[in-house]
């Protein structure tokens, strides 16, 4: 914002950035708790003691979220806005460290998959690419994509909105639990608005970021910003020596502004980013039925006495993450007099490669990869109007298309696969079915795999390779009117028509596994013949109403009535009409991709937003029910290991989300948030201990809550600035935590935990920075994140039968406690 800190957020505008947050647990024995609490009494009594002053006015912050130019404080919608100087003051490193200081949004993790993060409840678990994301990330209003695609870094922002619940009217791309738009910063004429950022810190960390205007004539200007981060990795594997949880990236943006005063106005934005970082990373808990019977075979498997090492194998790759994605999007912004035409035009081009280690063990389990490469096109125009009257509307027509291409293995130990499913290595199982009857196994060895002799791969590893191909396009027509009723009164009405269809083929690439067992890691199918594919299309109409009461400028109530989709998809380990695993040869014109169907939510919520004392405390609070029907969640067929894709049964979700910022003096300000959650699955067999039994009992399952999504989540945030005769002190303290989650959807009973059910994900983290700022413009700080130095993971796997070789996990451990410094210029 023009004259204020670029490095340093104004305390008065991140109390109004805020538009709700997590809470505290109700359990008084937590110890998170007591740090949450610890740190909310610190900041208050700190702030209270500091100045006898009078309260400051917080700052209002303007969002676009409702297409027109608003407080956050007046739009009737449950979003979330933070600054793009808070976001570099916390020190958030890309789009899904935004869950942070969003209540109701949950599931952040330390890789590019977007199938972690939860908006409400609602996520995709989808390890392959015939389904969407549940959560839309745009940046400027531009569709970002799927895994590998869509996380980018954050840096050189002017905000990030980000919306809870079905988002139909917001943009050109559908979205049904939930979006979030980032908004870079823009040239502004006539100012340098420059600056530079960088820290250094412990693992040889360097971030450094900086922007700079540059006006080329009277009509033109362009911003150029750039960021490079590298991190040494923080977690060993004792096996190799290796470090992993370590990032190299760099990104640049161009964005060229035309204005000449004119009626039409345009906006380039070019964008690179090469990233380099590990793959997510599982680390075995020593505990469960499974890991006993791997032990049973191969004898101890030694589990890491440090929480933050794993003990994985590494026969083809290290774990990485690696993506490279260039963007380019152009807006144009005409004025009609009655009406502004706004034209989105966007193109998108990726490269990505991840591989994993997922079953967290030395054993080669389940090893996995991804290449894959992608194109995206959209297009948007939109009208808006520019009436003031009892009437105001806006309208849109929307088209996409998709070119997904994506190669992935599942990779398998030959002799694991013969241990553990036949009970003895491959040699002897041949060996064994030869001899024991009189050749009659031989004939079956000879009619399956064309040999009587058991020969080894040359690296004695089962290749399981296959590849899908999409071709996804749909377009969507929206339109929303409001109602000025009274003084007091208004109400909104928006319907959204949606059509998607979707092409895409799947080929097993049998030869590149030199495995005789075949392919019997990840697909189950062969594809003699050449690829099989299908084409599906749906279509559904959505819509929205909204009720406003404003008693005074200072108060907003709101109540909300909203329907959401998302079209169905294709599975890509899996094909119809299926048969026996590893035993189905599939034919063009006879067999095709399995699919999924649409899903659908109705979601009621209600909300107040206020400003008191003079607009030094503003509180937002959101409350919420919804159904989904035909969820889309992952799940198996039993004696099947491949995982696919499916719809079943509902889920009635309730919640609560809510913020409190306060100025409580003139250097001083926090804020606090909050979110509750329950949730209740019904008719979820299919997704209750992979479609199998549990505890005797299928149905085990019912009445369950979301796995993965915490109850309770929190956070707090303290800022204070203090002057002095030759400049001032400045610093931020901020503390976040959510409550533990189920594993699975199995419901906590003795009777589960004692079969090895837990929650997982509770966490604590704390960052603080303090420095000192200097009139000339530049700046010093000492920084720490995580000061409790908390130990904890980003989720973790469930536990699984006593026949399994998948054991339970945990996931990426946290990053410890690490210091630095700033070094910050501002022209």
């Amino acid at each position: 914002m023009p004259g204020q800190s670029v490095f340093l957020p104004d305390v008065r505008a991140f109390a109004a950035t805020t538009d709700s947050a997590p809470t505290q647990p109700v359990d008084g024995s937590h110890c998170p708790r007591q740090h949450l609490v610890l740190a909310v009494s610190t900041a208050v009594m700190l702030g209270i003691g500091s100045s006898g002053t009078d309260a400051q006015q917080l700052e209002e912050v303007i969002v676009t979220a409702t297409k027109r130019a608003q407080s956050v404080m007046d739009v009737p919608l449950s979003v979330q806005a933070l600054s793009g100087d808070f976001l570099r003051t916390v020190n958030l490193d890309d789009v899904k460290d935004l869950v942070t200081f969003t209540p109701g949004v949950t599931g952040n993790s330390k890789d590019s998959f977007m199938d972690s993060i939860a908006v409400r409840g609602i996520l995709t678990n989808d390890f392959g690419n015939g389904g969407d994301p549940s959560l839309g990330v745009y940046k400027n209003g531009f569709y970002q994509g799927r895994n590998g695609a869509a996380v980018t870094s954050l840096f050189d922002l002017e905000r990030a909105e980000i919306l809870r619940g079905p988002q139909g009217f917001l943009f050109g791309r559908n979205s049904i639990a939930g979006a979030m738009n980032i908004i870079t910063r823009r040239p502004t004429r006539d100012e340098a608005d420059t600056y530079a950022d960088i820290r250094i810190g412990e693992r040889d960390i360097l971030r450094a970021e900086a922007a700079t205007n540059v006006d080329i004539s009277d009509a033109v200007s362009v911003r150029i910003a750039g960021l490079h981060s590298r991190e040494d990795g923080y977690v060993t594997n004792i096996r190799t020596g290796r470090d992993y949880i370590e990032h190299d990236k760099t990104a640049l943006r161009l964005t060229g502004v035309y204005d000449d005063g004119g009626d039409l106005t345009a906006t380039l934005f070019v964008e690179y980013e090469d990233r380099e970082q590990s793959g997510t990373m599982y680390r075995a808990t020593g505990n469960g039925p499974s890991y006993a019977f791997l032990e049973s075979i191969y004898g101890t498997l030694p589990v890491p006495a440090d929480p933050r090492d794993v003990n994985i194998d590494e026969p083809r790759s290290p774990p990485v993450d690696e993506g490279e994605i260039f963007q380019i999007g152009l807006e144009l912004n005409y004025d009609l007099g009655w009406a502004t035409l706004t034209s989105l035009t966007g193109y998108k081009d990726h490269d990505y490669y991840y591989s994993e280690d997922f079953d967290a063990t030395p054993l080669t389990i389940f090893n996995y990869e991804q290449v894959q490469s992608g194109e995206y096109f959209e297009q948007e125009l939109r009208l808006t109007s520019d009436t003031e009257g009892m009437l105001s509307w806006y309208a849109g027509v929307s088209y996409y298309r998709e070119d997904i291409d994506t190669e992935f293995l599942g990779q398998q130990d030959e002799d694991l696969y013969c241990n553990v499913y036949w009970g003895n290595d491959c040699q002897g199982v041949f060996d064994y079915y030869n001899n024991a009857y009189d050749g009659a196994y031989a004939y079956i060895l000879s009619d399956y795999w064309g040999t009587y002799d058991w020969q080894a791969s040359p690296d004695g590893l089962i290749d399981d390779w296959n590849r899908t191909r999409g071709t996804f396009q749909g377009w969507a027509a929206y339109v929303d009117l409001q109602f000025q009723l009274s003084e007091q009164f208004d109400a909104s009405v928006g319907v959204r028509y949606n059509d998607d269809e979707k092409e895409m083929s799947q080929e097993v690439l049998t030869a590149r596994n030199r495995s005789l067992l075949g392919q019997v890691v990840q697909t189950g199918f062969t594809t003699p013949e050449g690829p099989v594919s299908d084409t599906q299309s749906w279509s559904r109409a959505t819509w929205r109403g909204v009720l406003n009461w404003r008693p005074d400028s200072n108060n907003l109530l709101y109540a909300s009535l909203t329907t959401g989709y998302k079209q169905g998809g294709f599975n890509s380990f899996s094909v119809t009409p299926g048969g026996p695993f590893s035993g189905v040869e599939a034919l063009p014109g006879v067999h095709r991709p399995s699919s999924f169907d649409s899903e659908e939510v109705t979601s009621y919520e209600i909300g107040y937003k206020g400003k008191h004392f003079d607009g030094a405390s503003q509180i937002q609070l959101t409350a919420f029910v919804y159904e989904y029907e035909d969820l889309q969640a992952t799940c198996s067929e039993p004696g099947s290991p491949v995982v696919v894709v499916c719809n079943t049964g509902t889920v009635d979700g309730r919640g609560v989300e809510g913020v409190w910022n306060y100025g409580f003096s003139e250097y001083w300000s926090f804020g606090l948030g909050f979110s509750w959650f329950d949730s209740e699955g019904k008719g979820i067999q299919d997704f209750c201990a992979n479609g199998e039994e549990f505890l005797g009992d299928r149905n085990a399952c019912e009445g369950s809550p979301l796995p993965g999504i915490p109850e309770w989540t929190a956070y707090t945030t303290l800022n204070g600035n203090l002057p002095l005769d030759s400049g001032e002190l400045f610093g931020n303290v901020s503390a976040s935590w959510e409550d533990g989650a189920p594993a699975d959807w199995v419901p906590f009973t003795p009777e589960t935990v004692a079969a090895g059910m837990r929650d997982v994900g509770e966490y604590t983290e704390v960052q603080a920075m303090a420095g000192f700022r200097s009139p000339t413009g530049w700046a010093l700080a000492l920084y720490i994140e995580n000061l409790l130095d908390d130990e904890y993971y980003d989720a973790g796997n469930g536990p699984t039968s006593a026949a399994s070789p998948y054991v339970q996990s945990d996931i990426s451990p946290s990053r410890p406690r690490t210091a630095g410094l700033r070094f910050m210029w501002n022209l």
